[in-house]
């Protein structure tokens, strides 16, 4: 089959896209038979057209097309399964469902992309027609296990409770897991990767805690969401801190479903979140894709009643966090 979606995790894509690249034997192709686009603005022409040559004195001609799917879900999201919003954007491109099967076979076309829904248009046209692979991140003990191997691959060790102490700060954000792992592997090197070593060394802890907890709190691990927050209390940040950092993920949570929803680009989010941040960036799309505005929004007011109730005396603080984060979890 000449034709490939690989979609789901930013970390995992882009390995799986090398591997596959170099099982089709096109790892190799001249730079005149390489072309990669962006999913925004290619046309369904021009993809056609380039598909259908044949390479220049080459075997393979590999074109990626990156985040074409990502675009039919934002121009999707907020309309019912069917209606005219998905059936348009489905039938720009319903050519390329009916020209892939009739490629030649020297083609070696690839779409890449983030997290997809299921009601995606673009994906229901080329499940029948391309070798589909959804790529998402582990979490539990598959996670675990992740960062078990990953560590072993640099050489290093690492102790149960290392391992819990860094997915609870960092979740399964394999991008930066694996940045950490790397300074843990030569901070700690010739011995095994301990707890306080994750502490001391793990950056960006209080920025992932934050992320961290909001994903527990939204997902109902009330234990993780509290054990996350208290950390943070510990290490010497008070309630209201806490809550405005809170708040502030909220409020970015806000902004990327809004831009999402309007169908803008991802290339634009860094200045409409108001971060250069790509950490920032990259945890927040992912948040967002998970939740509705009307859910965020809810969260938001709650966050603020949660707010006034200490400034006005009428909650002690650690008291609140810990109601705030039942109330996240009861509705669930």
């Amino acid at each position: 089959m000449p034709a490939h979606l690989l979609h789901g995790d930013s970390f995992l894509v882009p390995r799986r896209l090398d591997e596959l690249i170099a099982e089709s034997g096109a790892s190799d192709v001249l730079e005149a038979n390489r072309h990669r686009l962006v999913g925004s603005q290619t046309k369904p022409g021009e993809l056609l057209s380039m598909c259908n040559a044949l390479p220049f004195m080459d075997d393979y001609r590999l074109v990626v097309v990156e985040g074409l799917l990502g675009t039919a879900e934002s121009q999707g999201r907020g309309r019912r399964r069917g209606s005219s919003g998905d059936s348009g954007v489905a039938g720009q491109w319903q050519a390329l469902g009916d020209a892939i099967p009739l490629m030649p076979d020297t083609t070696v076309l690839v779409f890449t992309d983030g997290p997809l829904s299921a009601n995606n248009p673009l994906l229901r046209l080329l499940r029948p027609v391309a070798q589909v692979e959804e790529l998402s991140a582990p979490s539990g003990e598959a996670l675990a296990r992740w960062v078990k191997s990953a560590a072993e691959a640099k050489g290093s060790s690492i102790s149960p409770s290392a391992i819990r102490s860094m997915t609870d700060l960092v979740g399964n954000d394999l991008w930066t897991l694996t940045q950490e792992l790397e300074k843990l592997a030569l901070y700690c090197s010739g011995r095994e990767i301990g707890e306080a070593d994750v502490g001391e060394m793990v950056s960006q802890v209080r920025e992932a805690s934050i992320f961290a907890a909001v994903d527990a709190m939204i997902d109902g691990r009330p234990g993780v969401a509290l054990r996350l927050l208290h950390q943070l209390k510990e290490d010497g940040r008070e309630a209201p801190y806490i809550i405005s950092m809170v708040e502030r993920q909220l409020r970015l949570l806000a902004l990327a479903r809004d831009s999402m929803d309007r169908g803008v680009p991802q290339s634009e989010l860094r200045g409409r979140l108001g971060t250069s941040s790509d950490f920032v960036v990259r945890k927040t799309v992912e948040q967002a894709r998970r939740h509705s505005m009307p859910d965020i929004i809810r969260r938001y007011n709650r966050l603020l009643e949660t707010d006034l109730a200490i400034k006005r005396g009428r909650l002690e603080p650690d008291l609140a966090l810990e109601l705030l984060v039942g109330d996240e979890v009861a509705h669930r």
